[in-house]
């Protein structure tokens, strides 16, 4: 039987598995994650660049030893000589549920283009409800022109106060489109629009 045929026959690592704060890594298929307890076989695979270790014991502990299996045979390799990869010894931040760089670069760009066309519609709306009624008022007297200018007064405050509702509204839209994979990141960002210092 070849390395590779080894390491797929091994058992599937499931949630129960991981120990203490060790967590299944995001967005790696389950079958990718296997159960080893052949310490020559896991460094034979590690060291052919076929799996890479996620969690093994260290000295009685009566816990699974995980390895990550690499179809294409690009597992990150250990440093030779030098103490276990620390990759190894801890779980990387996404296994927290912490968002890489680049996941949460694509979710701050996308807030900020959602927000701009949030900021257009709301915007657009009060500007023209301020329009309208600056040309009512002036052809209105008495309890209309009251009237009027007590809702110009509402528009104009409600276009000082929109940032808020452009970021809520912004959140609203991105959590609600499920296509999108980073939104499960809006929970670590603040929803209160503060001025850059």
């Amino acid at each position: 039987m070849s390395l590779w045929e080894k390491a797929q026959a091994l058992p599937i690592a499931q949630d129960a598995d991981f120990y203490g704060s060790q967590r299944k890594p995001h967005g790696v298929p389950a079958d990718h994650l296997r159960i080893i307890k052949d310490t020559a076989l896991r460094s034979r695979l590690i060291m052919a660049g076929m799996a890479e270790g996620l969690q093994s014991p260290k000295g009685p502990q009566k816990i699974a030893s995980i390895i990550r299996i690499y179809p294409d045979f690009n597992a990150p390799l250990p440093l030779r000589g030098a103490r276990p990869v620390r990759r190894e010894m801890e779980p990387s931040r996404s296994a927290y549920g912490l968002p890489t760089v680049e996941e949460l670069n694509t979710l701050l760009h996308r807030i900020e283009r959602v927000e701009r066309e949030v900021s257009a519609q709301l915007q657009g709306q009060i500007n023209n409800d301020i329009g309208r009624l600056k040309a009512q008022i002036a052809t209105l007297e008495g309890d209309e022109f009251e009237r009027a200018f007590r809702e110009l007064e509402t528009a104009v405050r409600a276009r000082r106060e929109v940032a808020a509702q452009v970021r809520e509204e912004a959140f609203k839209r991105i959590d609600a489109d499920s296509s999108f994979e980073p939104r499960k990141y809006l929970r670590l960002i603040s929803r209160d629009p503060r001025p850059a210092e």
